[in-house]
């Protein structure tokens, strides 16, 4: 994996070197032809934030940005080529990948979608936490085994990868130093980097469709697909600036701790999309923030609404923690979870296609908030707690 050193470069070798460059960068411009390196056009990215594309005549090259770093430093670069002939040319650095892609090991859940929309399942022969997925297509797949399941995400079977051969591997990394990337790497596998959960809005991370679609050479469709979620979101998020705004409580409590989302996060986003008033809305974090059920109580004891709630039925919550019942959301019976598509083994659909359905997640909210606004929408992801679970109606 390629990463930028920081070397001193003494100032005469420096100036002969830019003087060089320019000179034969001049060459060629008066030449009227286009070397190798000359970017034609650069892929207009308007919402997301960690990944560039350039094209050039014989090549794209992708450049995913490293989120760890102030500086617009790349992660990793790949260098995206149709003809065989043009590779002896491409620059040392960074990974060298013909297109269109034929297969793909996806260790993420959160791809799906985007080589669904791009007509582009076929090429997945591996995932990882079977068991967990949701889509109908891949389970059915794997039972017949054209994709193999490689098991743990964090520890997957490097044998049976290998056995696969797949062109590239798409893998989160979810720290600068990802040793999961590393064994891949060591065992002979390009990785394709997921970084979009790091976004901070919706349509940021809808707009990784793009990159996925330059490693099929299908960069028309993916701006196509990009352009028409955009506008639904746009469209939906208009309908709801005159509305009277109701406040919002979202998360759970996870091991003692209620996390609620950063006013820079994904969710504060959506949230002020969908005409909510959140009370961390101008907080700074982009990440969680950890509260006790005191403090919950206390901040958001008042609010309208709860989305996010980890539990199927007002039943299941009091068993939980009876202090629950002192929520208003609980009270007035406003509590939504995101289990309306599951499997019983544990798949959700929310971890799968949301991603590339940002239009929808905002009208689940709205639909939610301010039913009137969308009479005729059916929720997506969400739904409202059930009074009794099975076992109680029985």
């Amino acid at each position: 994996m390629y990463r930028k050193a920081n070397r001193q470069i003494p100032a005469l070798l420096l100036l002969l070197l830019v003087f060089v460059s320019t000179a034969c960068n001049s060459r060629q411009r008066e030449g009227g032809t286009s070397m190798l390196g000359d970017f034609i056009s650069s892929e207009p990215i308007r919402y997301a934030e960690g990944f560039t594309i350039d094209h050039a005549e014989d090549y794209t090259r992708v450049t995913i940005l490293n989120p760890w770093s102030n500086a617009s430093d790349p992660y990793e670069t790949y260098f995206l080529y149709r003809n065989d002939s043009i590779l002896p040319l491409l620059p040392s650095e960074g990974v060298k990948l013909k297109t269109p892609l034929t297969s793909l090991a996806v260790n993420t859940f959160s791809y799906f979608s985007f080589l669904e929309l791009l007509g582009e399942m076929d090429v997945i022969s591996g995932v990882t936490d079977g068991f967990r997925i949701y889509h109908p297509g891949i389970l059915e797949k794997i039972e017949r085994g054209d994709i193999v399941d490689l098991g743990d995400p964090f520890q997957p079977d490097i044998e049976r990868t290998m056995a696969l051969k797949p062109q590239a591997v798409i893998n989160s990394a979810y720290a600068q130093l990802d040793r999961y990337s590393e064994r891949l790497l060591q065992a002979g596998f390009p990785v394709i980097y997921s970084l979009e959960w790091m976004e901070t809005s919706p349509l940021a991370r809808a707009e990784w469709i793009k990159l996925m679609a330059a490693f099929f050479d299908k960069r028309e469709a993916g701006d196509s697909l990009f352009n028409a979620i955009e506008q639904e979101y746009l469209q939906l998020r208009d309908k709801v600036e005159a509305v009277d705004k109701k406040s919002v409580l979202a998360g759970d409590i996870f091991q003692d701790t209620w996390y609620v989302p950063g006013g820079n996060s994904f969710n504060a986003t959506l949230f002020r999309d969908a005409g909510l008033d959140y009370r961390y809305q101008d907080n700074n974090e982009s990440g969680s923030i950890g509260l006790d059920i005191e403090s919950v109580l206390t901040q958001f004891g008042k609010s309208d609404i709860w989305f996010g709630c980890e539990a199927g039925t007002y039943a299941e919550l009091v068993n939980k923690d009876a202090k629950y019942l002192l929520l208003q959301p609980v009270k007035n019976r406003k509590v939504y979870n995101n289990h309306n598509r599951t499997t019983p083994s544990g798949g959700n659909d929310y971890f799968e296609s949301a991603i590339a359905n940002p239009h929808f997640v905002l009208a689940d909210l709205v639909k939610a908030a301010y039913p009137h606004l969308l009479p005729d929408y059916s929720f997506t992801y969400i739904k409202p707690l059930e009074e009794l679970g099975a076992r109680e109606k029985k």
